[in-house]
């Protein structure tokens, strides 16, 4: 055993746990969590069902159990895969995940899901089937496509909200609205993960990762910014006009709004905020959930 495995190897077991919470992004899980019940209940709200009946949903349970186990894994071979640009971006950070060596880390990620696809296909085969391909997709993202400018974006998009379209498979639901509503919350989803590449643009840039601002270059890429933030905004304001000014529609007229303040301050080269900006855009998208 190498030096470093000594090193882990005596790591107290607490600060592995949080090591391992700081690698899956617990938060983002948590959201996840939070997401899919609240979509359960929106749903359920035309059957004569009661509160009752989603707690003994053990499909629904075990739809989000499988997302959390998947998207576990995913964020955990993203790491392995970033840990060179990581190290450059985020070196502290980097430096607290190193408490769980490599080995442990791709065990982990065997682990979560072999569990992902053993509650999936429990649940149901059409289930089962879903998590397959979405497990297979968060690995070919961060193995391949992560590499690949403009495509990566699309794709962290599409993973980002993949979660919620099982839940849509169980209750066999497709409403026009919600496909719409999810078309502008991963408009939402792709801008954010433009501005990310501005904040990690150093790190990109020495392992030779081609992003979007490595790719054009910092002046194309915020004219690249902006022409995205345009396209959600007009999407958004599309909504509006056509759906009228609804309960529902709130969520999309307060991000409209930060839309516009978030173009300011990109134009300012304050990636940080912007980014900061729409975590609170999506955060108030979740909630807005409730209201549809």
């Amino acid at each position: 055993m190498t030096e470093a495995g000594n090193q882990n190897a005596r790591m107290p077991f607490g600060l592995k746990w949080i090591a391992l919470l700081s690698i899956v992004r617990w938060y983002n899980i948590l959201l996840t969590i939070f997401a899919q019940y609240l979509s359960a209940f929106v749903l359920m709200r035309d059957e004569p069902q009661t509160l009752h009946d989603l707690l003994s949903d053990f499909k629904l349970h075990g739809i989000v159990l499988a997302s959390i186990f998947s998207i576990a894994g995913g964020f955990i071979i993203n790491n392995f895969y970033d840990f060179e640009k990581d190290l450059i971006n985020r070196p502290r950070q980097v430096l607290f995940n190193r408490m769980l060596s490599k080995r442990r880390q791709l065990n982990l990620y065997f682990t979560f899901n072999l569990a992902a696809l053993l509650v999936a296909f429990l649940s149901s085969f059409k289930i089962g089937i879903f998590f397959l391909i979405f497990t297979a997709a968060l690995w070919l993202y961060s193995h391949k496509l992560q590499k690949m400018a403009f495509i990566k974006e699309l794709a962290a998009s599409t993973l980002s909200v993949a979660c919620f379209f099982a839940v849509l498979l169980h209750f066999s639901r497709y409403y026009p609205f919600i496909f719409v509503y999810g078309a502008f919350y991963m408009s939402l989803v792709y801008s954010r993960e433009v501005v990310k590449q501005f904040i990690n643009y150093n790190g990109d840039l020495a392992t030779d990762r081609h992003s979007i601002p490595v790719s054009l270059g910092l002046e194309k890429a915020r004219a690249f910014l902006g022409f995205v933030q345009v396209l959600s905004f007009s999407g958004g304001l599309g909504i509006l006009l056509i759906d009228g000014w609804s309960q529902r529609n709130y969520f999309i007229a307060l991000s409209l709004l930060l839309i516009v303040v978030s173009g300011f301050l990109a134009h300012r080269n304050q990636y940080q905020l912007v980014n900061t900006f729409y975590k609170i855009i999506l955060v108030l998208g979740i909630l807005n959930i409730l209201l549809m």
